[in-house]
């Protein structure tokens, strides 16, 4: 009898040493911006060369929030790179991933930018009431946390769910809420066009919807930000429409995902932040002249929570689909099932085919 060997389709799950050493270099990345952050908490004026025109308590509470997020995002590294974390509850590891690549990610290419900015004018970087150093090593360090925390979780995630990291994307689940995930995700798609369209638009030089107050701050780095939005909101759009129409059906979901989760945590990360800081006054009083710029944000940040929401709901289908048991058709022959492989001649009944090796 003709003996068939089943080929694996799993990609290798990483080394643990590999991502365990990833890890350490993105915690090693966070440490400057985190130990400048316990300075200026604790009061010393290292890298202050004047006062802000931000309020000192405002500042004070930024500060400790910032540093806290750090703080997470070191213990969350840490899951990555430990046995234990892979019995962590999923949301407990996922939502504070999403949550600080998509505020990291900007950073990538801003970050490079504005350190070689600074070389040719140290004004061109905050308010004037910080060191020239300061600048670059923030955007520097953020943009490296984003690289590292990304790696690291991707190891994290081959070595946990490495079906639904692998899997075809024609497998994607389709079930009776698809109609309806199907319309959300376009509709996000639609207003996300606008805040496409508005981001160029910046990106390009336009003072189209810019209040008066922050155009002469403005330079390569906010029109980088600007570009570096649109192509996040085209990312998460592309991303979580592939998966909704599993096309290309040969493709692996690790591409859509990878746009999806990046795309979306971006867009609401950047736009949430902003529409934070505009709402509590920390950026000034809210003014017709600043509407644009604010309904902007709010449109992303809506836009993206939708799509990070239909995202989810795929992400747990896909998972469920995994984690249940399935029936191989191989498993039949002439219409009746296989008895147990482990049964003796004298359990089968006369005439049931005999299990094929597979």
């Amino acid at each position: 009898m003709t003996q068939h060997r089943r080929r694996s389709t799993a990609a290798p799950a990483p080394r643990p040493d590999r991502t365990r050493v990833i890890g350490h270099l993105a915690i090693a990345a966070i440490l400057p911006y985190l130990l400048l952050k316990i300075a200026w908490i604790a009061g010393s004026t290292v890298g202050i060369v004047s006062a802000s025109p931000v309020d000192a308590a405002v500042l004070q509470g930024g500060n400790l929030v910032t540093a806290a997020m750090e703080v997470v995002a070191v213990l969350v590294i840490l899951t990555f790179t430990r046995s234990w974390g892979l019995s962590v509850p999923p949301w407990l590891v996922l939502a504070p991933t999403w949550i600080g690549t998509g505020l990291l990610a900007p950073f990538v290419v801003t970050g490079p930018v504005v350190a070689v900015s600074v070389l040719g004018d140290p004004t061109s970087v905050g308010d004037g009431s910080l060191a020239a150093w300061v600048g670059p090593l923030v955007y520097l360090s953020f943009g490296a946390q984003a690289i590292g925390l990304s790696a690291a979780f991707v190891g994290h995630v081959r070595a946990r769910w490495s079906p639904v990291f692998t899997s075809r994307i024609a497998a994607g689940p389709a079930g009776p809420a698809r109609p309806v995930a199907l319309a959300s995700a376009w509709a996000a798609t639609t207003l996300l066009s606008v805040v496409v369209v508005a981001r160029v638009s910046w990106a390009c030089g336009s003072t189209w919807g810019l209040p008066a107050s922050v155009l002469g701050s403005r330079g390569i780095a906010e029109q980088l930000a600007d570009g570096g939005t649109a192509v996040f909101a085209v990312a998460a759009a592309v991303g979580t429409l592939s998966l909704l129409h599993r096309r290309p059906r040969a493709g692996r979901t690790r591409v859509p995902l990878c746009l999806a989760w990046v795309g979306t945590g971006a867009i609401v990360g950047s736009g949430l932040y902003a529409t934070t800081l505009l709402l509590s006054g920390i950026t000034g009083p809210v003014s017709a002249a600043a509407g644009a710029v604010g309904f902007v944000d709010l449109l992303q940040t809506l836009a993206g929570t939708v799509l990070a929401v239909v995202g989810a709901s795929l992400l747990a289908g896909m998972a469920a689909d995994r984690a249940a048991p399935s029936v191989r058709p191989a498993e039949y022959a002439g219409g009746f099932p296989h008895p147990d492989p482990t049964s003796g001649p004298a359990d089968r009944s006369p005439g049931t085919p005999l299990p094929r090796t597979q």
